[in-house]
């Protein structure tokens, strides 16, 4: 499914090194600084999802007041909301990098 979505895609098409020759020599000539900038934004943004999780984590703790109340369905939503813009960030920039998504611990 993967190649589908890359045939699709113009922005992958045009970054893809295999397609485009100016992407090629592009990312021979910056191989070594890409690799540290690849290895940096795989970090951060592993980190940054860590820590969102945290929050929603946080978050449904704060509100185990409401679990009894009218708003409780409120807080779901709010945190069901959040897990998906989290999950879709991480994965849009992961697919920016070409970075394989983590294996689930």
């Amino acid at each position: 499914m993967a190649k589908n979505t890359q045939a699709t895609n113009p922005f992958l098409m045009f970054t893809d090194p295999a397609s485009n020759p100016f992407a090629k020599v592009w990312v021979d000539l910056n191989a070594p600084l890409y690799g540290s900038l690849k290895q940096l934004a795989t970090q951060s943004i592993d980190t940054s999802e860590e820590w969102a999780k945290k929050v929603i984590d946080w978050n449904e703790k704060a509100t185990a007041w409401a679990k009894s109340t009218p708003l409780a369905s409120f807080f779901e939503t709010q945190r069901s909301f959040a897990s998906q813009v989290i999950e879709n960030s991480a994965s849009f920039a992961r697919s920016l990098w070409r970075i394989e998504p983590k294996a689930e611990e």
